[in-house]
């Protein structure tokens, strides 16, 4: 029964690790063409994916730490986050560069009165951080892990 269960979560782990590497490519897409045509149109699309992209990535972390009995209710996306790398999910780096991500996501979500400069610091960091990113998750037997190249 326990193997059955964890056969299942890796493989809901897996689907949401697809949808948010589709949410990333579709990203990196339009940042290519926001930097030919600086479309209003383009720039809320971008943040649309980032706010998608990094909720998958909450999703993901969330789904790792049930599936490893280390889930605990009420946690927030970047308490999520650390505690999914503090048990070997992300690694150090990928942790801190989503958190940061997770952070703009949550100025945008909540301080929507100042939204024109929270959705500059989007654009920017998807602009810089995230047009090369590339993410892999690694399932194996015994271990789950969600990796990255490109981080800068």
């Amino acid at each position: 029964m326990v193997a059955a269960y964890y056969k299942y979560k890796k493989e809901s782990l897996n689907l949401k690790f697809n949808s948010a590497k589709d949410t990333l490519k579709l990203m990196q897409g339009a940042i290519k063409e926001y930097k030919l045509t600086e479309s209003v149109y383009i720039k809320r699309a971008i943040i649309g994916y980032f706010q998608d992209f990094s909720e998958y990535i909450i999703d993901m972390s969330e789904t790792y730490l049930v599936m490893n009995e280390n889930y605990v209710d009420g946690y927030s996306g970047i308490e999520l986050i650390k505690k999914s790398n503090l048990y070997g999910f992300i690694d150090d780096d990928l942790s801190k560069f989503l958190i940061s991500a997770i952070k703009l996501r949550n100025r945008y979500t909540h301080d929507y009165y100042k939204r024109e400069r929270v959705e500059k610091d989007i654009l920017d960091y998807a602009i810089s951080k995230m047009e090369l990113l590339e993410i892999f998750l690694k399932i194996t037997e015994q271990k789950v892990k969600l990796d990255a190249k490109n981080i800068f």
